[in-house]
């Protein structure tokens, strides 16, 4: 129906908007606003009002917000079974919004219109190579150890599981015009799939490799947030940062196989996984998506391997 230009910001439920708001900080977002009901959290990009939302409740995941492209979009998206009408966002940051339900009955966003806000300043990265090694000639010091959170720039990407991977494609793929980066064969039958990585349809521009990723499981759940960290080296100061503060970490270092992004997890307070990585690869409508065997999509290029606690219900990891 649309073409989405981006992942907004995943919405989740807290008891403790205090203690989300501290991990959230901790990991390297700025409050953007808060209410008696939410929190509103940003990164160092300026070109959206928040990339994270929390409501003041149970400890759950409620849904995904996309962007659309202009208000067009909108209206279209609302003739979808299901849609609500276009109507003000009175939240923070304001614009207009269509709600939906996706298959496994998560709630969907689709907006339009919110506020902009200034870049926050954020050193420029520069590193020197074998090939170039005067690409640096000044004197680099970051931070003493433990010195400070990373810096999130943006919202990138979501991992959720789904009770049905092809129904779930079909609608993301039909509805918000997602496309298929890469697949993973099922462990025992290679004719279906386990695992399916989608990105946005941006024509012939380049986009992050997956946008949204979906595990077929028993039932849905959701399993993390991913954003993009301003360099390598603001991954490995967020991740003994956030060590020194006694979060639970999940997985990482390491440099992912498919999407080649170097990443690193942790959970909030409730178990809930949220992303650094950077260096991701790139893809746009010539990408010809490949299907993995299981050994190969879910290896790594270096980094310790996966845990298979990752795909836990969040709840069992609460602190």
């Amino acid at each position: 129906m649309i073409k989405a230009t981006d992942l907004a910001y995943g919405r989740l439920g807290a008891p403790d908007l205090d203690r989300m708001e501290e991990f959230l900080v901790d990991f390297g977002m700025v409050r953007a606003d808060r209410t008696k009901k939410a929190l509103y959290m940003r990164g160092s990009d300026g070109d959206h009002h928040h990339i994270h939302v929390t409501e003041l409740g149970e400890p759950t995941h409620i849904g995904l917000a996309w962007w659309a492209s202009s208000e067009e979009d909108l209206e279209i998206i609302s003739k979808a079974p299901g849609a609500s009408e276009i109507h003000e966002i009175d939240e923070p940051g304001g614009g207009k919004r269509v709600n939906l339900t996706d298959p496994d009955g998560r709630i969907i966003e689709v907006i339009h219109g919110m506020e902009t806000v200034d870049d926050l300043d954020v050193r420029d990265v520069a590193i020197n190579t074998g090939n170039d090694k005067y690409k640096r000639t000044e004197i680099q010091r970051l931070s003493m150890n433990p010195g400070q959170p990373s810096h999130v720039k943006r919202s990138a990407h979501a991992v959720v599981k789904t009770a049905d991977l092809k129904k779930f494609n079909e609608w993301y793929q039909s509805t918000l015009g997602l496309m298929k980066t890469d697949a993973v064969k099922d462990f025992e039958n290679e004719n279906e799939d386990m695992m399916t990585f989608n990105h946005i349809d941006a024509g012939e521009n380049y986009v992050d490799h997956h946008v949204l990723l979906a595990v077929q499981s028993e039932h849905a759940e959701f399993n993390h947030l991913s954003f993009e960290a301003a360099d390598f080296d603001d991954v490995q100061t967020g991740h003994y940062w956030l060590q020194s503060k006694g979060y639970k970490h999940a997985w990482g270092v390491g440099r992912h196989m498919l999407g080649s992004q170097v990443f690193d997890y942790w959970r909030d307070p409730w178990g809930r996984i949220h992303e650094h990585w950077t260096d991701s690869d790139l893809v746009n409508n010539k990408h010809k998506a490949v299907r993995w065997a299981p050994e190969e999509g879910l290896n790594n290029q270096w980094g310790p391997e996966f845990p298979p606690e990752f795909l836990d219900d969040p709840h069992v990891h609460a602190m």
